[in-house]
């Protein structure tokens, strides 16, 4: 409420002169006790919250800090190397162990995104991966397990020896 409002509220009426009189004055030498008070609650809130912030630890909240930026650069890392190895294995086609021959041409760090987040050189990379691994492309040779002599040779004779021990041993013989 403005003070022109609280003298016309009184009940008294000033003229023209006498209203730019009392404007001009009461921005420079007079202040109402509701603007007052209202502003003095503001410098008590503001040193209030001033005394809280300088009783903050901000050596733990950088520390804090650098941790969560650890945590992201490893996680963009990660979120990286899955879109090259994506695209990579996305170009090997019919290759039967895709982890062994990225790891055998250098691994993710060697692959490299290009402004469209495309592999550079992709097309040398696969030329290079069937002329160096030829066995990992293309269709298995079928291959043969024989029968290897081992400690279950003979597994007749021996269920006989064993019965025939057995049968000593109760005297059935």
């Amino acid at each position: 409420m403005e003070l022109l409002d609280l003298i016309k509220d009184f009940g008294i009426t000033l003229t023209e002169e006498q209203e730019t009189k009392l404007k001009q004055a009461v921005g420079k030498e007079y202040v109402l006790r509701s603007d007052y008070n209202v502003k003095n609650q503001k410098v008590k809130d503001l040193e209030k919250e001033k005394s809280e912030l300088e009783k903050r630890d901000f050596a733990s909240i950088e520390s804090e800090r650098d941790d969560y930026k650890g945590k992201y650069e490893g996680l963009q890392k990660e979120k990286d190397d899955n879109t090259k190895k994506e695209k990579f294995f996305s170009k090997l086609e019919g290759c039967r162990d895709k982890d062994y021959v990225l790891y055998k041409l250098g691994g993710v760090d060697k692959l490299e995104l290009d402004d469209k987040q495309e592999i550079k050189d992709i097309d040398n990379l696969v030329k290079t991966a069937k002329e160096s691994y030829p066995s990992y492309f293309g269709k298995a040779a079928p291959f043969v397990v024989s029968r290897s002599d081992g400690p279950n040779q003979n597994t007749a004779d021996q269920k006989d020896q064993a019965n025939a021990a057995f049968r000593s041993l109760f005297g059935k013989e």
